[in-house]
């Protein structure tokens, strides 16, 4: 009761020095500040359960509810308590938590995953969560995440398309934008690089069908902003999304959450 909202967030951003308070690790990650103010807001009337259920992702009671999943535990895998660990925001079967707060990982390429868990660890991809996560994992372990995760079957991120069907009108002309793209504005047609399509597009390119709409709705704001970074084409995705509306980027989010997840063609023998 003694700190406002605004204060929180100065809090937790900046930290308090000669404390051992540090400050938040990302930079350009006010959202995530504010998500951590939301949450200190309600965490004095909160009730164990739904503490349970924010920190690990479903209701568990007692001590086991901090214990890895049956499934995963009974596995001989030295990867398996990282597992269980990303699970918690990704899911099992790599679906999300359902909120959109985090991304459905199932089936994504794994260039994309192995590329982007190193911009966290690195910092290049600013986030106070995934980068203290990754940071602290070893390549060859973020390379087996990466496979794991592309490996986990596309249905699993089919949980959302019934939500982005509510979206109305906005899946309509978030398919005529990404179709078609804006000559008005400059803004270019994201099935180049993102599909629909039948044939393979560049593997560091993550696949968006069936993501939660909130999630991509987010990651196209930061990189409007220019304060999304990751893989070595980011800088393409801040000169494509520069000039797009609010209204745009909800219409994009709407149409590629409402696409049935798919693959695309894979490198092989008569497709290098």
């Amino acid at each position: 009761d003694e700190w406002e909202p605004q204060e929180l967030f100065w809090i937790v951003r900046h930290g308090i020095k000669f404390t051992a308070m540090p400050a938040w690790p990302a930079r350009g990650r006010d959202d995530e500040v504010w998500a951590v103010v939301a949450f200190l807001n309600e965490l004095p009337d909160m009730s164990p359960q739904r503490y349970r259920r924010l920190a690990l992702g479903k209701e568990a009671p007692g001590q086991a509810a901090i214990e890895a999943p049956p499934r995963l535990r009974a596995q001989p895998d030295p990867l398996a308590p990282i597992l269980a660990n990303c699970s918690r925001c990704h899911g099992e079967q790599g679906e999300g938590r359902g909120t959109g707060a985090y991304p459905a990982l199932a089936g994504q390429k794994s260039a994309y995953l192995l590329a982007s868990l190193r911009a966290y660890a690195s910092g290049e991809r600013a986030s106070g969560v995934m980068q203290s996560v990754a940071a602290g994992l070893d390549d060859d372990v973020l390379q087996q995440l990466a496979e794991h995760y592309a490996k986990l079957p596309l249905m699993a991120r089919l949980v959302r398309a019934a939500g982005a069907a509510q979206a109305g009108d906005a899946i309509p002309r978030g398919r005529e934008l990404a179709m078609r793209g804006s000559r008005e504005h400059k803004i270019p047609a994201c099935v180049q690089c993102h599909g629909p399509a039948e044939t393979e597009h560049n593997r560091m390119y993550p696949l968006l069908a069936g993501q939660y709409p909130g999630y991509l709705a987010l990651q196209l704001q930061l990189f409007a902003a220019g304060e999304r970074g990751g893989t070595e084409y980011a800088n393409i995705m801040h000169s494509a999304t520069r000039r797009l509306t609010d209204e745009q980027i909800r219409d994009l989010a709407a149409f590629y959450a409402s696409l049935a997840p798919t693959d695309e063609p894979q490198p092989g023998p008569d497709n290098p």
